[in-house]
């Protein structure tokens, strides 16, 4: 019987191993879902036109902004032209980083078409200004939208506003505009 016991005993350890290794597999073998990549639909730089009408002075008032951006040079994707147009109130001073707006993209290419593009109020840090936002609408609908623009002459013209020179136009560049999906 003793005999038995010696043989059993042994029989008994590789079915408990294999039990626990079989039971464990799954656990060991299950690999997470992959990260999904962000894939850049178009990559941009360019310029923008800002109007503003009445002209802006020292007095705060209702003022119509009026945008152009041309998105001439890109990496990825056609080039664009861009338009907006908001209604605020506007002084040169204090001087505010904008409302929320939404710009019309036009596609320059075969395929053409638009997209409607909604920016959040801006981040400003000096004359910089960048902007988030989702393709709400036309061609690459729902991708992400990130706009970076650099206002070159507005800080010569806030300038001559306090100086008593009503600021009727500003330009820059758009250092980037990106659409994520």
């Amino acid at each position: 019987m003793l005999r038995n016991a010696k043989i059993n005993t042994p029989r008994i350890a590789r079915l408990t191993v294999a039990t626990v290794v079989v039971a464990a597999a799954p656990v060991c073998f299950t690999l997470a879902a992959p990260a999904r990549a962000a894939v850049i639909d178009v990559q941009c730089v360019g310029s923008f036109d800002r109007s503003f009408s009445p002209a802006v002075t020292v007095t705060s008032q209702t003022v119509t902004v009026t945008e152009a951006f041309d998105y001439d040079t890109c990496v990825l994707g056609p080039s664009a032209t861009g338009a907006a147009s908001i209604t605020l109130s506007l002084g040169c001073v204090p001087v505010s980083a904008g409302p929320p707006e939404t710009e019309t993209v036009t596609w320059n290419d075969a395929t053409g078409g638009t997209s409607t593009i909604t920016w959040s109020a801006p981040s400003v840090v000096g004359q910089t200004a960048i902007f988030t936002g989702t393709v709400t609408a036309g061609r690459y609908a729902g991708d992400s939208a990130t706009k970076v623009t650099s206002g070159i002459s507005y800080l010569g013209s806030v300038v001559g506003c306090l100086l008593g020179t009503p600021v009727s136009n500003t330009t820059g560049l758009v250092d980037s505009i990106v659409l994520t999906q």
